[in-house]
Parts: structure tokens; C-alpha cells; sequence
């Protein structure tokens, strides 16, 4: 060409970049071809976009301002972050201090040590860890990585990007107040809704008007990418030659969630980088990325590869579906944010890792990228005591871990932190700030802040408790109003949408679980993964297929709102409409009830009918043929549990747990012979047939064992039917599984019907069924007279022995057992040595003015207090 050099964009003194821009400019391509063919170039001379001067050309001269921090930036071998510290106002011992400097926690601001982000990359070093974040971080895959909230999605984000080179775009911060605000802005609802055009359906404007959307969001969304290449390849630059290490990648990615430099005002600099890039065409904003990404390539060879990471996806993944259609199908602005972030890179060298609490499946089958996607929700969490422990030891001072008072506070948070990661770190984060003043007391106000329940294992009045009230700024787990509302008997029984319905009866059904048993349950799957979008329950699996809501704080906040939803304001006693009822209210609340919680409820009722010295007979309908043979049903009974302490049956006053459950049948023989250890009195078993197991103790001291069966039906069972539900009660069909080895379950079963060695005095069967709501009459179909007894559950009674029932009474078996130990033996109280003051005794539930005259159970032993030695 005649034209001089400096007339022309350095850039495109570049092969690679000068392809990039005539790949994607069809009318620049015949130009040159034109050229080619005629020799005369004075067309392609006075093509704007190449010229010297041009808007692109200023935007880069811009970046490059950020050359010289850049390189101090990277060859600085520190964190950008300062290490966190107390505020001088703080007080707190010199070995604390130290402590805390030792760490080297990084300080997202002086109030807010950031735990998120400490030791990032370490994931690398722990062959777990490691295999989660490679499981989520596949090149070849768009993993979606749905978990509940503060359940460590983010975290395992970070070290991914510590690991490989990418871009993180948070669509909404938290309190955490890390990554750029750009993503978040471009996708800011109130601003696109500004510009949206819903497209009318079957309307011939409808192409028109999808056409729009996407080109609106297309707008924003190349802005961001740009911006992020933008200081991403001059980053590169800098690194030229040196062998690329993690060690760069996570600094790129501290860049990221602290884009700041120092010697520049900007707070932000990809946001600030908006503006200017604001001011260019949409073709040049095109030209650029290309120009970029092949630079990038250049750079980083054939093995070129971005990640791509969406966080708190779950603000687009239902929002704006009126705006997006493909076939004829809706969908949500998040499918088509993870569109528009790709689409100027080729398919092989972006992955994407999204992450978010509610990400429905069904917003992505018909996407384009729909074969590469996977789901995962293999975030971990604290469910190993040792892990904890070491994890939480970390922040202690090595003198207070060693001293009876740590090892107390590392028990404690087991109890009540375990779970998800944000709990435990919340925590931390508090007594950090608060100068690790009192930790049991700052633990126990986390917990009666978060759930309105105050802890009691741990009480010491000796020295008065300043208000901690602002260290909980921000960190408060999600255990909202709106959440107290969604579990609330008045909102459930007024609601007609299903999904809300059926969610809550699942956590009601949780709550009637917790109220009977310690053992954690196992699996709740299906639509149970609501409980995981609302925050109170979570993925322990890695395929969202295994759900549990099995942590302390959530449980009981569930509880404290199902329990106090009624409170007699001229009584101490809490009455609770949930309890206080027939069956029929109970269908009210849980019209999705299953025959397993329904014997959690039956269990829970029974301790109320026999602690009250009620007689079989008031509590069970014996059949008319086997009246004569059952005399004793006109005695009053007691019920029973395994003692470890003399090997027998012993009347039913205290326990960590109403019920054990057995999954198998090695379980319920575990339950009829271990006395070893404390037994709960009820066996509820999760076998084809799930039946409740108890023993009642006559007055004269026989032995009753009772086998009963639940059994949900909205019409009266049908003879044939009843006929059926009995046989399965006999000793050929009882706890009968295919597959099961018929000597064992014929040892077990003997065990059953027979009682064991230890139960010395005579031993009678009664089988039982509880048919709900529609009720059975047991009577209508003949029995053979071999065959042991068999009756119905009177479930008129009900209301008498489940009425006034305080709430207190209720929260305090819940909190029993939702924090029982998750190993080793049932312990009646865990006795251990303080340093602290030593706690005053603790109070009995107050259970009002009337508590001695009424047939109130005692649901559980006094809490085991910890005592100074």
C-alpha cells in the first residue's frame, strides 16, 4: 500500500488480529479481495475501523494506563489484601492478636475478615477437595452447580479459577461484597425491563420482537466480555515469557474479586471500564473481542481455555420468560445471559460453571448447549466431626483449643454450626470481630438470634452479656420471615398452589420426624428439592437426587414457627393447633402426608396416651373374637424401653429419642437386642411394609409388644383390603422384603412375637392398624383364632391426649434430638469441664400453672448442662 504506516491502527500490524476483524466484516472481506484482484487499495486505506485514531484504538490507549500498577500487582508475591484485624476499640489478649496476624486472613474491609477467601488455592493441596473442584471444572461440559444458599458454591468457584484461567461474573453480591458490579449491572432487571419488548405470541411481530431482546441483551453483555478481555490480555502481556504458574491464575482471579489498583481512585475498574466502552458501535465493540481473543490465542497457543463462572445464577433462572422463545417454548433470561457470554468465542475454548440455589431443569432442556450440560451438587459440607473440629481449631488459639473451655466450644459448634459452610464461618467471623470475648455466650446469642430458641447447654450468669447485636451484621444465616410464614398452619391451610403445599408439608413432616427420633433422615427426594431453593434444606449427594434438612439452626426456626404459631396470651401454655386436634387438622396441614409420618405422629401420640395411665382399651378397639382372650386390655399400661443399666424393660420417663428407625432388617433386630446402649422405646421400620414396634407394661408387670401399621386411605378400606393389610402382619409376612434370607427374618421375627431372653415375665402380641383419614373397621373381617390379637387404633381419642401440650415442650425434643450426638452411644447429659464461670442449674420448662394436673409427658431429659470441674 502507498499509505504510510502510522495512518493505520497498530493493532493491525498483526496477521492474527487483521483475520479476526475480516472474518467478521464481510464487506472489509470483499474489499480485500477486490483489492487483490485490482491492485488498487485506496478502499481498504480509508476503511474506518483500521484507521489510527479510531474509537478502539482510544479505548486500548485507556487500558494501557493500567500497564505499570498491573506489573507491581503481579510481582508483588503478597495478597492485594491486607491481613485483617481486630479495630482498635476491640479488646483482646496479646496471644489473640498474634494469633490473628499469624493467619494472614485477608480483610475485605475492617469490619469484614474475609474467611471466603482464605488460603485460596489450597483446594489443590487435598486430593478430596481437588476432585471435587475437577468434577466441576470440565472442559468439555456446562456444569450447573445448584446447592442451597452458603453451602460452599462459591468458594469451590474460586478454586476453580485458581486452578484455570477464566472470568468470574457474579449476577448479584452478597454480603461478602466480592467481584465486579459489571455483570450484575448489565443484567439489572429494572433497567431491561425498560426496553423489553414481550413478543405476542403467534403475532407477526413476533421475530421482530424476539430479535430485540436478544440484540438488548447481546448490547450489555459483549460490554462486559470486553472489558474482562480487555485487562485480562494486558495481564497477559505482562506475564509474557514466564511460566505460567496457579499462582498467576489466582491472582488473576483476586483481580477479579477485588478490582482495584493501587495508584488509580477506581473502586472497580471493569466497571469503570464500561463507561468508555459504552461510547463505542456495537460492530466495534465485535471487532475488538475478536482482535482480543485472537491475541489471547496467540499468547496462550492451541490450549487456549476459558472458564466462564456465573454465580448467584438463581436472580435470572426464573426471571423474564415472557421475553425469550425458541420453538414455541419459553425460557429464562439466565439461558440466554449464557448465550450471549459465548457466542463471540469458539465452542471449544469457553466452558461454562454456573452456580446458583434454584436452577430448574426444565429452563434448560431445549437449550442449544442442552447435550453438554451437567448438574452437580456436590458442594460437600461440614458432616464429619473431625473435619470440623480441625477446620474451626484453625482460628482458635492453640492455649484455648487445649483447655477444657476450647474443647467445649469446638463440641458446641458440632452441635450447632454442623451443616452448611456459612453457618460455622458466620460464627467465626463474629468472634473475630468481637475479640473472642466469652465464645460460648457469643455462640449461644447466634443461636437465639437465628432461631429464637436460647441454647441451654451452656449457661453462665455470673458476668452480664453485652449486647453483640452488631457483630451479626450481614451475617445472619436466611431464616427470614418469609420463611416463618411459609411453614406457618394459617398460610397452609389457605393456600392452593400446590408446589408451596406440598413443600411445606415436607418440612412439617421433617418437623413430626425430629419431634419422635435423633436419627437423621436419610434421603428425601423428588419435590423435595424446594426445601433445598428455599434454604432450609440440601444436596448431600452429587447428582441433586439426595435431599436433607438435617441441620440444627433450620430445624428448630421451622420448629419455633410451626410450634408457636398460637400463643394464649392469658396463659403460659403455648397451644399448638398442629397437635391440639383429630386427624382431621393434621390432614389440613399435611394433605401429602405418607403412612412413615404418619407413625412419627401415631408414635408421638402414644407416649401422651400411656404417660396419662391410660388402659389398651382406651387406646386400641380390640377385634369382638378376641375380646375373651385379651383380658388384660381393660389394664392400665405403661410403655417401655430397653435399660442398659439392668439389662430389662423399664418404664418409658426419659430419652434422648421417642423412636429409632430401622432400614433394614439387621436394624430391627439391632433395636430388639442391643442393651448396650440407651433404646428409644419405638422402632418405626422402612421396610415394604412400615411398621411401628413398642412394648407396653401391664399392672400386674406382662409385656404387651404391639406391631402397628399405618395406613393412608380417603375411603373406607374395602374388607379385602384390611383383609390384606392384617396378613401382612402375621409372622410369615412381617417385615418381609424380597430378597431377605428367610433364616434371619424368621430369627427376627421370632424375636418379635416372642421378646427376648431379658424379658422374663409372660409376653403377649397385640396387632394393631391405624387407617387414616378414612377409618377401618377391623371387625368387619374374620381372623383366624390362632393368630395373635388384633385391633384398631381409636383415633377418636386423639384430641384428648394431644390438647395443651406447651410449646416449649415440643421445641425442647426437637432441639434434643436434632442435636444428639451423630455417633457413639445415646448419652443422657455430656458432662465436661470449663474454664469459663461455671453455669447456674438449669430451669425446667416452664409448662404453666396447671403442668401437674395435666397428662403432660416429660418428652425429654433435662439438657445435659457442661459444669466446671
Amino acid at each position: 500500500m502507498a499509505a504510510t504506516p502510522d495512518r493505520f491502527d497498530p493493532i493491525f500490524r498483526d496477521r492474527d488480529a487483521c483475520a479476526a476483524v475480516i472474518d467478521r466484516r464481510p464487506d472489509l472481506l470483499a474489499l480485500v479481495k477486490a483489492a487483490n484482484d485490482t491492485k488498487q487499495y485506496s478502499d481498504i486505506e480509508s476503511y474506518p475501523a483500521i484507521l489510527a485514531g479510531n474509537n478502539t484504538q482510544r479505548l486500548r490507549s485507556y487500558v494501557e494506563k493500567y500497564r505499570r500498577s498491573l506489573e507491581a500487582f503481579i510481582e508483588n508475591r503478597g495478597s492485594p489484601y491486607a491481613a485483617w484485624a481486630p479495630a482498635s476499640d476491640v479488646e483482646c489478649t496479646p496471644d489473640f492478636f498474634e494469633h490473628i496476624r499469624s493467619l494472614n486472613i485477608p480483610s475485605v474491609s475492617p469490619d469484614h475478615p474475609g474467611i471466603l477467601i482464605d488460603r485460596l488455592g489450597r483446594f489443590s493441596d487435598d486430593a478430596k477437595l481437588k476432585s471435587r473442584v475437577d468434577g466441576i471444572f470440565k472442559k468439555t461440559a456446562q456444569t450447573f452447580l445448584v446447592n442451597t444458599s452458603g453451602s460452599g458454591k462459591t468458594r469451590l468457584s474460586f478454586e476453580g479459577l485458581c486452578q484455570h484461567w477464566g472470568f468470574y461474573f457474579a449476577l448479584a453480591q452478597d454480603t461478602n461484597r466480592l467481584g465486579s458490579r459489571d455483570s450484575a449491572d448489565a443484567v439489572r432487571r429494572g433497567d431491561l425491563e425498560l426496553e423489553w419488548t414481550p413478543p405476542p405470541f403467534e403475532s407477526p411481530s413476533f421475530w421482530p420482537a424476539l430479535k430485540k431482546n436478544i440484540d438488548i441483551l447481546d448490547k450489555r453483555l459483549s460490554r462486559v466480555v470486553l472489558g474482562r478481555l480487555l485487562i485480562f490480555h494486558l495481564y497477559s502481556e505482562i506475564i509474557g515469557t514466564q511460566e505460567i504458574t496457579e499462582e498467576h491464575k489466582r491472582k488473576w482471579l483476586l483481580l477479579q474479586l477485588r478490582p482495584r489498583l493501587e495508584g488509580h481512585a477506581e473502586s472497580d475498574i471493569f466497571h469503570v471500564l464500561q463507561i468508555s466502552i459504552d461510547k463505542l458501535a456495537n460492530a466495534e465493540v465485535e471487532d475488538l473481542i475478536a482482535v482480543m481473543l485472537s491475541k489471547l490465542r496467540k499468547i496462550y497457543g492451541p490450549e487456549f481455555h476459558l472458564f466462564y463462572v456465573i454465580d448467584e445464577a438463581q436472580v435470572s433462572s426464573h426471571a423474564d420468560t415472557w421475553a425469550f422463545q425458541r420453538d414455541g417454548e419459553r425460557y429464562p433470561l439466565l439461558q440466554e445471559i449464557i448465550r450471549a457470554l459465548g457466542a463471540r468465542s469458539r465452542a471449544h475454548e469457553v466452558s461454562f460453571v454456573i452456580a446458583g440455589t434454584d436452577i430448574p431443569r426444565s429452563g434448560f432442556k431445549n437449550a442449544p448447549f442442552a447435550r453438554s450440560i451437567r448438574w452437580s451438587s456436590d458442594t460437600g459440607g461440614f458432616d464429619d466431626e473431625g473435619e470440623h473440629r480441625r477446620y474451626v481449631s484453625r482460628f482458635l488459639t492453640p492455649t484455648y483449643v487445649a483447655s477444657p473451655a476450647g474443647q467445649m466450644f469446638l463440641d458446641r459448634m458440632w452441635t450447632w454450626a454442623r451443616g452448611r459452610h456459612r453457618t460455622t464461618d458466620a460464627i467465626l467471623k463474629a468472634l473475630l470481630r468481637d475479640g473472642f470475648h466469652t465464645p460460648h455466650r457469643l455462640l449461644t446469642d447466634y443461636v437465639r438470634t437465628t432461631t429464637g430458641y436460647r441454647p441451654t447447654d451452656y449457661e453462665d450468669e455470673n458476668e452480664p452479656f453485652r449486647n453483640p447485636i452488631y457483630v451479626w451484621v450481614g451475617e445472619l444465616p436466611d431464616l427470614t420471615s418469609v420463611q416463618c410464614e411459609y411453614l406457618s398452619l394459617a398460610v397452609a391451610i389457605a393456600s392452593d398452589c400446590c408446589p408451596a403445599r406440598l413443600c411445606r408439608t415436607q418440612a412439617q413432616q421433617i418437623i413430626f420426624h425430629y419431634l419422635v427420633t435423633s436419627r437423621k433422615i436419610r434421603n428425601l427426594s423428588g419435590t423435595s428439592t424446594d426445601l433445598v431453593s428455599k434454604g432450609i434444606g440440601r444436596f448431600v449427594d452429587k447428582d441433586l437426587d439426595q435431599v436433607v434438612m438435617d441441620e440444627p439452626l433450620f430445624i428448630i426456626k421451622s420448629a419455633q414457627s410451626v410450634c408457636h404459631h398460637v400463643v394464649d396470651e392469658d396463659s403460659s401454655v403455648l397451644t399448638t393447633p398442629w397437635l391440639d386436634s383429630s386427624f382431621e387438622v393434621l390432614r389440613e396441614i399435611c394433605s401429602d402426608l405418607n403412612p412413615k409420618s404418619l407413625a412419627t405422629f401415631i408414635a408421638f401420640y402414644l407416649v401422651r396416651a400411656f404417660d396419662s395411665g391410660s388402659k389398651i382399651s382406651d387406646v386400641f378397639s380390640i377385634h369382638k373374637d378376641h375380646k375373651e382372650v385379651c383380658k388384660w386390655a381393660d389394664k392400665k399400661a405403661t410403655l417401655v424401653q430397653f435399660s442398659e443399666a439392668n439389662r430389662s424393660l423399664t418404664p418409658f420417663h426419659e430419652s434422648i429419642a421417642i423412636m429409632d428407625t430401622a432400614y433394614t432388617l439387621s436394624d430391627v433386630e439391632s433395636w430388639l437386642n442391643r442393651w448396650e446402649t440407651l433404646q428409644a422405646p419405638f422402632c418405626l421400620t422402612h421396610t415394604a411394609t412400615p411398621n411401628l414396634l413398642f412394648t407396653l407394661q401391664l399392672e400386674d408387670g406382662e409385656f404387651i409388644r404391639v406391631i402397628l401399621r399405618s395406613v393412608l386411605s380417603d375411603e373406607v378400606l374395602k374388607d379385602a383390603t384390611l383383609q390384606e393389610v392384617v396378613r401382612r402382619l402375621d409372622r410369615e409376612h412381617l417385615l418381609r422384603d424380597d430378597g431377605e434370607d428367610s433364616a434371619h427374618h424368621a430369627a427376627v421375627v421370632k424375636t418379635v412375637f416372642e421378646g427376648t431372653r431379658e424379658t422374663e415375665r409372660p409376653f403377649c402380641v397385640l396387632r394393631a392398624v391405624a387407617s387414616f383419614p378414612a377409618l377401618a373397621d377391623i371387625n368387619n373381617i374374620s381372623l383366624p383364632s390362632k393368630d395373635a390379637p388384633i385391633a384398631n387404633l381409636n383415633t377418636s381419642s386423639f384430641k384428648r391426649f394431644t390438647s395443651g401440650i406447651p410449646a416449649s415442650v415440643l421445641v425442647e425434643q426437637i432441639v434434643k434430638n436434632v442435636t444428639a450426638p451423630t455417633s457413639g452411644k445415646r448419652k443422657r447429659s455430656a458432662e465436661s469441664p470449663v474454664s469459663e464461670p461455671p453455669p447456674k442449674s438449669p430451669k425446667s420448662p416452664r409448662i404453666g400453672p396447671e403442668a401437674s394436673k395435666s397428662p403432660i409427658p416429660r418428652l425429654t431429659s433435662k439438657r445435659g448442662k457442661r459444669r466446671a470441674d
